[in-house]
């Protein structure tokens, strides 16, 4: 019967450990850092959650704004960043044709173009363009382009 229990125990020490091992954010950490981090072998570095530090200091963003997904080609400097904004595609281009040149940037260019609103913009002799939709109602989507050539 002793001999039962401890079998039982020791079963049950080694499911919860493996369950334990397996929650463990060691694994996520690796391959989060392998997606978001990059190397010096790697050309594009992906991310989520904070503009790169590619995207010139400063850049006006409106409260409540969401920074998804981010791409850097780490070979030219080529940025894309996609932010979801708590506003109409029409407001949204507003905050960036005023925001912009408060925060030194140039607006080059600023239009609908079809339904998908089209900024182009400038600072310090590097490019950028951001395109403005409205996948929901009331949502708008900007995704930023810097260092375009």
């Amino acid at each position: 019967m002793l001999t039962l229990k401890r079998l039982l125990l020791a079963a049950v020490a080694v499911a919860l450990a493996v369950a334990i091992a397996g929650c463990s954010d060691e694994g996520e950490t690796n391959e989060s850092a392998a997606l978001t981090s990059g190397s010096a072998t790697e050309d594009v570095v992906f991310g989520s959650g904070d503009l790169p530090e590619t995207i010139p200091d400063g850049f006006p963003l409106p409260a409540g704004s969401a920074v998804g997904s981010t791409m850097v080609v780490t070979t030219t400097g080529f940025t894309e960043v996609i932010v979801r904004l708590n506003a109409e595609r029409a407001l949204a281009a507003a905050y960036f044709d005023q925001e912009l040149p408060k925060a030194g940037f140039a607006v080059d260019k600023s239009a609908d173009d079809n339904g998908l609103w089209l900024i182009e913009y400038s600072i310090d002799g590097v490019n950028g363009t951001i395109e403005i939709s409205e996948p929901v109602e009331g949502i708008a989507q900007a995704v930023i382009r810097h260092n375009v050539p």
